[in-house]
C-alpha cells in the first residue's frame, strides 16, 4: 500500500537530521524557525554573521549547503519582520543531502550587505537585480550596476513607496517600431 510518508522516509530522516544539526550548531544567538513544510529559516544577525554562516554551511559535512538556488529581498516597510526596512532572502540547497535552507538577513535603507560573489559566482547577477529593483547596496560587489532597468531610470520600482503607475519617459529615446517599416508621410 502506498503511503507518502513512508515513501519519502529517507528524505524526512535527512531533513530531521539536518534540522537537528542546525538547531545544535547554528541556532545559538540566531532565530531559527521552520516553515509549513518543516524547512528551516535561519535569521542571521548582520552581514559578518551572514558570511560566517555561509562559509560554515559550505564546509560542514552535515549541512553542506553548496548551491545558491536564489537570492532575493522584500520590502519590510510595515515592520512585520523587525525594525529594519528590507529583508534579504538566500535560498541554499545541499546537493549531497538534498535538503534546503533559507537564510534571512534584515538590512536598513542604506546599509550595505556583503556580497556573496566570492562564494558563488551566481550571486553576481542576482545581487545586481536586488540592487536595481530595491536599492540595497552590496559591499565588495565586482560590478554593481543596473541589470533590469534603464541606466537613466531613477528610483527602485519594487520599493513599496514607489508609485505603481509611475512612468518615466526619456526625452532621448530612439523611435522604435515593431514589424514592418512605417509608411512615409507622403504615401499615407
Amino acid at each position: 500500500m502506498y503511503n507518502a510518508y513512508t515513501e519519502n522516509a529517507p528524505f524526512i530522516a535527512r531533513q530531521n537530521a539536518f534540522n537537528a544539526r542546525l538547531q545544535e550548531k547554528y541556532a545559538e544567538g540566531r532565530k531559527l524557525v521552520f516553515d509549513s513544510i518543516h524547512e528551516p529559516v535561519l535569521w542571521v544577525r548582520d552581514g559578518k554573521d551572514l558570511l560566517l554562516v555561509v562559509k560554515m554551511f559550505r564546509i560542514d559535512d552535515s549541512i553542506k549547503a553548496d548551491f545558491l538556488s536564489s537570492l532575493t529581498a522584500y520590502d519590510n516597510v510595515d515592520k512585520v519582520d523587525g525594525p529594519k526596512r528590507f529583508v534579504m532572502v538566500y535560498n541554499l540547497y545541499s546537493t549531497t543531502t538534498n535538503v534546503r535552507i533559507r537564510v534571512k538577513l534584515a538590512a536598513d535603507l542604506d546599509e550595505a550587505v556583503p556580497t556573496l560573489t566570492n562564494e558563488w559566482a551566481a550571486a553576481n547577477w542576482l545581487e545586481r537585480e536586488v540592487w536595481d529593483l530595491f536599492g540595497i547596496p552590496f559591499s565588495g560587489h565586482p560590478n554593481l550596476r543596473r541589470i533590469m532597468m534603464d541606466e537613466r531610470f531613477t528610483g527602485h520600482p519594487l520599493r513599496k513607496e514607489y508609485p505603481i503607475k509611475q512612468r518615466e519617459p526619456f526625452a532621448d529615446n530612439i523611435p522604435f517600431h515593431l514589424g514592418a517599416q512605417p509608411l512615409p508621410k507622403s504615401e499615407k
